[in-house]
């Protein structure tokens, strides 16, 4: 599933440009406006987020969401990747951008 993510690093040499995700594929990034596209398996991404990254599709790396993401999906993907991952405390922090 192509989604829209908030890039995470600096962009320097041991901190490069991710999203915050175990498992993706980066298909294109913009460290300007600090937005990527990522290709992540349906199975880490939980029903409600496919919702809203459905509902709100984007086009580019540039123009914003019409709706900000959540704060309360962020913390359902979290916790879906802690479980998914068996990570108990320790937890990604994507953010649908």
């Amino acid at each position: 599933m192509i989604i829209r993510c908030a890039l995470i690093g600096t962009g320097q040499p041991g901190d490069n440009y991710r999203v915050d995700l175990p498992t993706y594929s980066m298909t294109a990034d913009n460290p300007a406006t600090g937005r990527a596209f990522a290709d992540v398996p349906v199975s880490d991404v939980p029903a409600d987020v496919q919702a809203f990254v459905n509902a709100y599709p984007t086009v580019d790396l540039t123009t914003p969401l019409p709706v900000p993401f959540p704060q309360s999906l962020a913390n359902a993907w979290a916790e879906h990747l802690a479980r998914q991952y068996d990570l108990g405390n320790a937890r990604w922090h994507p953010v649908v951008f």
